[in-house]
């Protein structure tokens, strides 16, 4: 499985480090090609500025964007979703901008003008995806 997680913000990918090395206490956040990378039991991610993917997001929900976080999942490890909820919550905490996660090509979840939107229709889960994790208010909706 994979994912995208694109995310405006204010800061530069220097801050992004210090704030990814204070929610990742227990792993290393590396750099390598102009790309900070973090593995740890569930994903690995990858973050970069400048993909041509955040140019399409930003213009499919018009929203403001300036990074694309690469999610590569390990589906194996039983506490995925749960842990790559938790840390999206803990990335939306430290900023105040405009965001979209993909899982496998399907939006699951925006944040447009402040307003936390989730949509788990499309996973095909036989369970409820567990955006309780986020730590922060939510609504239903559809995301197209």
């Amino acid at each position: 499985m994979f994912g995208f997680f694109y995310f405006g913000a204010d800061f530069e990918i220097n801050e992004l480090r210090d704030i990814l090395n204070h929610i990742f206490e227990n792993s290393e956040v590396m750099e390598e090609d102009h790309k900070l990378i973090v593995s740890c039991n569930g994903f690995t991610l990858s973050f970069s500025t400048g993909d041509p993917g955040i140019m399409f997001a930003a213009e499919d929900y018009d929203i403001d964007l300036k990074f694309c976080c690469y999610i590569d999942i390990i589906p194996s490890y039983f506490n995925w979703a749960n842990e790559l909820i938790t840390f999206t919550g803990e990335i939306l905490k430290e900023t105040e901008g405009d965001c979209i996660l993909e899982l496998n090509d399907k939006q699951i979840l925006l944040r447009k003008n402040s307003v936390i939107t989730v949509d788990d229709k499309k996973l095909s889960g036989t369970l409820e995806f567990p955006f309780m994790k986020l730590g922060l208010d939510f609504r239903y909706g559809d995301i197209d």
